[in-house]
Order: C-alpha cells, then structure tokens, then sequence
C-alpha cells in the first residue's frame, strides 16, 4: 500500500510554529532548510519533513520503507509504500497559467495533443498540470529526476486511469498511477509506484504539526 498525505505549509510562517518544527528536523535536514533563502521554501522544507515524520508514527514504519516528498506553494505531500521493495514518486504542483509550449518542448506529440484538445484555456493549463505531475511522479519513481528525458516516456489519459504506453527499456517494471486534486481544487498531485495498492489523500491536521 502507498500511502500519500498533504499538508498547508501556511502556519509555518509563524516564527514560533516553525521554530518548533525546524528543532524537529534532523540535523541535514536543518542544513537544508538554512540555505534556502525565500521563506516559503523553508516552510515547504521543514513541512514536508514532518509529513514523513508524522506518518511514519502513525504507520509504524521503519525508515528503510521508501518514501518520496515533494511541494509547491502552499502545500507540502509526502508519500510512503509499506512495502520495502517498491519504488515511489510523488508530486505537487498548483495550477497556475496554460504552459502549452512548455509541453510543446518536453512532452510527446500525443500528449500535447490530448492537451491541445480541451475546449477551454482553464481546461488546457489543468490538463498541463495533470500530465506534469504524472510525468514528474514517474522520474521521482526511477530516482533519475530531471536527468530522464521526459519524451522517452510516455503516458496516456485515454482511461479512467493514468496508464505507461511507452517507457525507458532501463525500467520495464510496471508502474502504477494514482492521482489527486486538492479540495481547493488549486492543485493536481500525482504518485507513481511499483507497488499497484493506494490509500487516500489524508489531510495532516494544523494541530498535528507542532
């Protein structure tokens, strides 16, 4: 089972809270959080941690189980498979403005064209979005990030489900797609994983931070 929780960063913005949290962290972690300037990167840090701290007390896990973070404006999202042998990725992105040619350059022809097809301007960045967070959760997955090229994958929304129709002959395992939408409905998330079982999006309480 995979399970995936997010979190809103936005109370860390609270000196006090984010002391608390940042005191929380381990002492890499903490290195981390020090050298990013912009104070929502720091919170984006310092949450994300505690999301994977958070649920690995309330799983009982043990720190060899692999988990993935990601974040993106206000929200922080981790994601964590029970199982020791599974790969996973996850990712975040808030919706923001139609990047069709960001897509034009990076993206397979059909995938542009599934997102060339929505009828409106609002339909068109969303579709951007839910295909960067499948294609993001996927190269998290493998642990290549950025260095796989995004055109050597490819990934059809033809289905109910989110599917692989070509993938990098260095990974011809099976990978599973599981996607969410905040209840804001201000951001896509996608997770990727070997492992073919999903939970719930879980909601990490403001009171649970601290």
């Amino acid at each position: 089972m995979v399970h995936t929780w997010i979190m809103d960063v936005t109370p860390l913005q609270n000196d006090m809270i984010y002391r608390r949290c940042y005191n929380r962290l381990p002492d890499w972690r903490r290195e981390k959080a020090d050298r990013i300037r912009p104070l929502e990167g720091k919170m984006q840090s310092a949450g994300a941690w505690i999301l994977y701290q958070q649920m690995r007390k309330y799983y009982e896990l043990s720190d060899q189980m692999p988990y993935n973070l990601s974040h993106s404006g206000k929200y922080a999202l981790c994601s964590v498979s029970t199982q020791p042998d599974a790969q996973v990725g996850c990712d975040v992105e808030m919706i923001k403005e139609n990047k069709l040619r960001l897509a034009e350059r990076y993206f397979c022809p059909g995938e542009v064209a599934w997102i060339q097809s929505q009828t409106t301007e609002a339909e068109q960045a969303e579709g951007f979005y839910r295909y960067w967070v499948l294609k993001e959760s996927f190269i998290k997955a493998i642990r290549l990030g950025m260095k796989q090229d995004l055109c050597e994958f490819e990934i059809a929304l033809d289905e109910p489900e989110a599917r692989l129709v070509r993938q990098p002959d260095a990974f011809p395992e099976k990978y599973y797609y599981q996607e969410y939408r905040t209840d804001a409905g201000d951001a896509r998330i996608a997770v990727c994983s070997t492992e073919k079982k999903f939970g719930e999006l879980h909601y990490l309480d403001e009171r649970n931070i601290i």
